[in-house]
């Protein structure tokens, strides 16, 4: 799609937010008319679309709703802003997507490039938003993209290279299953040629394998075993290693790579450390809105641990992360909070250490934490799913923290 194409026809943004703001901003620059229609419930939506030829879907609005089917069977074209981008950008995109990881990776892979004297623009959650640069890229720069599942439901290109993590159940209250999240992230393969690159992580379901022609290269954690770093816990490893292959494939000297990563430090809210007091390590892993990040924060420290978990629910299960909580050495007490509270008590049922129930607001709910720390433990906040009950999203859901335990 071209930007002459737009101008000619009538265009339905729906809902502005943080996603479309920069678009719209797009569009005004190049003399594209459009029509921002906002919603609450999707169901708003419905017999508001047929007057449009070409609909731009926010990642919020799934690609499987009512409304967008009933537009499709209208013939209207719909369009997103990560495809728009895909037809306009100039220079090679490196497109990252899985469960967890996905902005560590792509700040990773961004600093590496920078650090080798190369021009990369870094977007997604972690970076800008794409259309506040798109008319500053040259075809000799690179842009690392961070990809979530809502933007890839209907992807119709592939990037040059394509970096899948780890699948593992999310976004359940948006997908119909794990099926469908599955297929999402795979469409990041779907269109690649033979002359791109697929960097894939070995535990990836049969069907990353076989979609796409580009050439697959599965990366090996064990392989960046030895390089220094400040990234904690093993997790971070698979992060480095997809890192080091996508680095490797665009000619980065290998000594480069691990100076780099000796030197980068976790993304705010991913297992950062924020201070110590009294001798507990208090930790932010507010990016947890999933188990398995929960999972691995337990496993990247070697002292006791009080983890504090919970918040909004959004179908998953609780159960594998129950088991890892009763079956830890150092994991002696939890801080259960928010909507999901009552499935996570039942999870950890026989669990036998101490087991609170987080009470008011996150302060308090340190404090409660705080009050029952020894010397010697770590106290971490790793919800293990969303925030919306208690919060705005992750991102003040991890201010919010830091400010508690910087107001201590």
């Amino acid at each position: 799609m071209t930007v002459d194409f737009l101008k000619n026809k009538k265009i339905g943004v729906l809902g502005l937010g943080v996603n479309h703001k920069h678009l719209v901003n797009f569009f005004d620059k190049q003399g594209v008319s459009y029509e921002v229609l906002e919603w609450k419930d999707i169901s708003e939506l419905l017999g508001k679309l047929s007057g449009f030829d070409v609909l731009f879907r926010s990642p919020g609005l799934p690609f499987e709703s009512e409304p967008i089917a009933h537009a499709l069977t209208k013939g209207l074209t719909v369009y997103s802003q990560t495809k728009l981008f895909f037809d306009l950008c100039k220079a090679p995109i490196i497109g990252v997507s899985g469960t967890k990881g996905k902005g560590t990776t792509s700040t990773l892979i961004s600093k590496i490039l920078e650090d080798a004297e190369k021009k990369v623009w870094l977007a997604g959650n972690v970076g800008r938003d794409p259309f506040e640069f798109i008319d500053q890229i040259k075809p000799d720069d690179y842009v690392v993209l961070e990809l979530s599942s809502f933007q890839l439901q209907d992807l119709h290109k592939s990037p040059k290279y394509a970096v899948v993590l780890n699948i593992t159940p999310d976004h359940l209250n948006h997908h119909k299953n794990f099926e469908e999240y599955i297929q999402a992230k795979s469409s990041i393969l779907k269109n690649q040629s033979a002359d791109d690159f697929a960097v894939l992580a070995p535990s990836l379901p049969d069907l990353f394998t076989r979609l796409g022609e580009g050439k697959k290269i599965f990366f090996d954690p064990k392989s960046v075993e030895n390089f220094k770093r400040k990234l904690l816990g093993n997790h971070n490893l698979e992060n480095i290693a997809a890192a080091n292959e996508v680095c490797k494939l665009l000619g980065i000297p290998l000594e480069s790579i691990k100076k780099t990563v000796a030197g980068f430090r976790p993304l705010p809210h991913r297992l950062q450390i924020i201070r110590e007091i009294n001798s507990v390590t208090i930790v932010d892993d507010s990016f947890s809105t999933n188990i398995e990040p929960t999972m691995a924060a337990i496993d990247a420290f070697g002292s006791p641990e009080i983890l504090i978990i919970g918040g909004h629910d959004k179908g998953l299960d609780f159960t594998p992360l129950g088991k890892k909580i009763k079956d830890s050495e150092q994991v002696r007490a939890v801080v259960v909070i928010g909507q999901v509270a009552p499935k996570i008590l039942a999870s950890i049922k026989g669990f036998e250490g101490k087991i609170l129930e987080g009470k008011g607001k996150i302060q308090e709910i340190l404090n409660q934490a705080l009050s029952i720390a020894q010397p010697g433990d770590a106290v971490i906040f790793s919800p293990g799913t969303s925030s919306f009950d208690m919060f705005k999203n992750e991102f003040d859901r991890g201010r919010q923290f830091v400010d508690a335990v910087n107001n201590l």
